[in-house]
C-alpha cells in the first residue's frame, strides 16, 4: 500500500540522541515514501583530506548523528512500523578506521588507523586485487524509546537504532515496535559495505541518500526489531574460517578474530592493523555451535579470495 506521497529530509534535520520528547520535523501518513540525505557517521569530522593523525582529534560527541524524527500518523504503542528500503545511493566516498576505545579488540589494538575510499565504482579492491561488490546498507534506523531521557544514538535497543545488520539494504523490510504516538522515526549511518559484526568498529562509512516506504501494522505486538531480507550474498567461492572455542561467547569471538588477523595481513601484504580494519568490511562472525557444554564455537569467516 502506498499513498504515492514522497517526502525529503536533509542533513539540516539532525539530532544527536534518541529522546521521546524530540519534536518531529516531518509528519507523514502510512504508505508515504521518505528520502533522507544523511551525513557519514563522523558528521563531517573526517573528510577526503583527513589522515590517521586526525583520528586523535575526533570529538565523539559529534559522531553518529540522526536525521529526523518523523511522526507517522496513527502509530501508537503496540503497533509496528514496516520500513521498506527502496533505494540507497552512496554519495561519492567513504572511510574506514580504527578509533580509540572502539571495536572488538580496542583494548589490545590501540594504534589509530584511517583509510579513505573513493566509491566511484560498484566494487572495491583489496591490496591483492580481490574485488568486493559494494553492498549499501543502513546502519542506524529506529524509533524513540518508551522511556523519558536521552539515549545514545550509537546504542542499539529494542527500538532498533544502531543495529548495523548488513542485510538491511535495498529490498529488505525492517519491522520495529512502536513505543510512542507517532513512532518518531529517525535514520542515518550509511555503509557502503560491512561485514557481519562490524568487527573493528567501522564499515566503509559514507554519506548516503536513503529512500524508504513507511507502512503501519496496527496491533503487531512485536517486542524487538525483525528483518525480512532481500539478497543475503554469501561468498560465492567459499570461506576460510578461523575459530574461537570456549565457555564464554565474547572471549571465543575475540579469539576467532585474533586468529584471523595475522594470516590476512600476510595474504594481503599489509600491516596487522590494516588487516584488522579490513575485517570490519568483509569479516563475518558466526556462532557455529552453542549446545555442547561447556564450550561454544565462534567463527570469523573470510572469503577465500582474500588468501
Amino acid at each position: 500500500m502506498s499513498s504515492n506521497v514522497c517526502h525529503c529530509l536533509s542533513e539540516k534535520c539532525l539530532h544527536k540522541t534518541w529522546n521521546r520528547q524530540q519534536k518531529p520535523v516531518l509528519f507523514i501518513k502510512p504508505g508515504d515514501e521518505v528520502t533522507i540525505t544523511a551525513p557519514d557517521a563522523s558528521n563531517g569530522e573526517i573528510t577526503r583530506a583527513s589522515t590517521t593523525e586526525d583520528i586523535a582529534k575526533i570529538d565523539y560527541r559529534r559522531l553518529d548523528p540522526l536525521v529526523g524524527p518523523i511522526y507517522v500518523e496513527g502509530a501508537a504503542p503496540g503497533d509496528a512500523l514496516e520500513i521498506e528500503v527502496l533505494n540507497l545511493k552512496i554519495l561519492s566516498w567513504g572511510w574506514n578506521a580504527c578509533l580509540p576505545d572502539f571495536g572488538l579488540l580496542s583494548d589490545e589494538i590501540t594504534t589509530p588507523f584511517l583509510k579513505i575510499w573513493e566509491l566511484d565504482r560498484d566494487y572495491i579492491e583489496m591490496p591483492n586485487g580481490a574485488a568486493f561488490k559494494l553492498r549499501p546498507m543502513v546502519g542506524c534506523i529506529g524509533v524513540a524509546p518508551g522511556e523519558d531521557g536521552d539515549y545514545a544514538s550509537i546504542t542499539p535497543t529494542n527500538a532498533a537504532g544502531n543495529i548495523d545488520i548488513r542485510y538491511l539494504g535495498a529490498g529488505a523490510k525492517l519491522y520495529v515496535p512502536v513505543f510512542n504516538d507517532g513512532a518518531l522515526l529517525s535514520a542515518a549511518d550509511g555503509h557502503a559495505i560491512q561485514g557481519d559484526g562490524e568487527i573493528n568498529g567501522t564499515a566503509i562509512e559514507c554519506p548516503m541518500e536513503m529512500s524508504f516506504r513507511i507502512n503501519l501494522i496496527k496491533g503487531a505486538g512485536i517486542e524487538a526489531p525483525e528483518i525480512m531480507t532481500g539478497d543475503t550474498f554469501a561468498a560465492e567461492e567459499g570461506y576460510r574460517i578461523f575459530t574461537g572455542v570456549g565457555p564464554d561467547l565474547m572471549a571465543a569471538t575475540r579469539e576467532a578474530v585474533r586468529r584471523a588477523i595475522a594470516p590476512l595481513a600476510r595474504a594481503q601484504n599489509v600491516s596487522e592493523l590494516e588487516a584488522y580494519a579490513m575485517l570490519g568490511l568483509v569479516g563475518e562472525l558466526r556462532i557455529h555451535e552453542i549446545v555442547d557444554k561447556p564450550n561454544w564455537v565462534v567463527g570469523c569467516m573470510l572469503p577465500r579470495r582474500l588468501f
